[in-house]
């Protein structure tokens, strides 16, 4: 665990938030070719960080904060383009936003009682967010000019294979860590100082 939080793998993730509005720019112009680009570097950037933070051994706590948000933030946001243009179910975006306000609801309650925040994604939660680019790079790619009709039918498809990996993931969550929100909170720790600890403090 390195001291520094600006390392390599937080400063990709951070790049990443960085491409969120730039994405919904892009989409909002109709610039369709730009717009996949930007959202396919954020994807493979959310692979990279996470390669390099255990190859560097740069993993720290704030980097497993801000990677999942990192990732919810872009997902959403390509998930709220392409329901606008209804390219996309809006109950794709429904569940998906359910179940990160549990989480962000699940995740404020555990650190209010100063308990461990559980940040590493189950296998299930990665099949989730793999299938859920996969359907918004193809939900982008069925914008372009002359793509054949049939391919609508095949987002159709992966969007019911990433929701029901996302609930599947969001049970599995609750399966794991849902006793935390019935836990007791951890008490903080007080140290109580001597005289004798302070008059060392204060010749050193």
């Amino acid at each position: 665990m390195t001291a520094s939080w600006l390392n390599v793998p937080n400063s990709i993730t951070l790049f990443r938030i960085a491409l969120v509005p730039v994405f919904l720019v892009l989409q909002l112009s109709h610039e369709t070719v730009w717009a996949l680009a930007c959202f396919a570097t954020a994807a493979v950037s959310d692979g990279l960080d996470g390669l390099l933070a255990r190859l560097l051994n740069q993993r720290t706590k704030l980097g497993g904060v801000l990677d999942p948000i990192a990732d919810k933030l872009l997902i959403l946001a390509a998930l709220a383009s392409q329901v606008v243009e209804k390219r996309l179910p809006f109950w794709l975006l429904a569940i998906t936003l359910g179940r990160d306000l549990l989480m962000v609801v699940g995740a404020l309650m555990v650190a209010y009682k100063r308990l461990e925040l559980p940040t590493e994604p189950s296998r299930i939660g990665k099949y989730a967010t793999f299938f859920m680019v996969c359907t918004i790079i193809l939900s982008l790619i069925s914008g372009f000019e002359g793509v054949p009709a049939v391919l609508r039918a095949y987002v159709v498809v992966l969007a019911f294979v990433a929701a029901q990996c996302l609930l599947v993931s969001t049970a599995q969550y609750f399966a794991r860590y849902g006793y935390m929100w019935v836990a007791p909170a951890r008490r903080a720790s007080l140290r109580l100082e001597s005289p004798l600890d302070r008059r060392d403090e204060i010749s050193h």
